[in-house]
């Protein structure tokens, strides 16, 4: 496996903490390429900042009033040169995204997403790592699930959501991740 394979594998897994542990103990990262990693990811991170900023400024400049919002697209799946579906790919807190029976996520965000599909037809898939006394995943497709936005929260954490009924999600274990993704681009119609 390849230095870039592990390293991506590595970030995934684990807390800033123990990656870095694990760049001390694996002499096979060497430094230069680590640093070059974390200096692309920076630079991207800042190219999306200023790429807004820009949008904003652009809005200003028209002739009209506008609303603008910027959202992205974690993962294109694309399979024989069609475009399977899209997704959605977050890392959160139990204590965040669980909301009673629900499923909590941005409610702008997943009004953009609603949108997209409508007007594209590739679905787009939810897939959030849930991190709380163990790890699992959250799944579900934005095209067949359905939701309810609400406000929650008092002053500055007052926030507009999405809320999606748990009966509707997917919670997966890290090994039956792989045969679920197969399901969805492969084949059969999954939540």
């Amino acid at each position: 496996m390849d230095n870039l394979r592990k390293l991506a594998i590595l970030l995934q897994g684990g807390g800033v903490m123990a990656s870095r542990t694990a760049f001390v103990y694996d002499s096979s990262f060497p430094l230069r390429s680590l640093e070059m990693f974390f200096i692309r990811h920076s630079k991207d991170v800042f190219n999306r900042l200023e790429f807004s900023r820009a949008l904003e400024k652009a809005r200003l400049l028209s002739s009209d009033k506008h609303f603008l919002s910027v959202t992205d697209i974690d993962a294109l799946v694309v399979v024989d040169g069609v475009i399977r579906a899209a997704f959605e790919i977050k890392n959160m807190r139990e204590d965040v995204v669980n909301y009673g029976g629900y499923v909590k996520v941005n409610g702008r965000q997943y009004e953009t997403y609603m949108e997209f599909v409508k007007k594209t037809g590739i679905d787009v898939f939810y897939l959030i790592k849930v991190e709380g006394v163990r790890r699992y995943f959250y799944s579900w497709s934005v095209k067949r699930v359905p939701v309810r936005f609400e406000w929650l929260g008092k002053n500055e954490t007052r926030d507009y959501y999405a809320l999606i009924r748990k009966e509707y999600v997917a919670t997966l274990d890290e090994e039956d991740l792989p045969m679920y993704l197969r399901d969805i681009i492969f084949g059969k119609e999954v939540v």
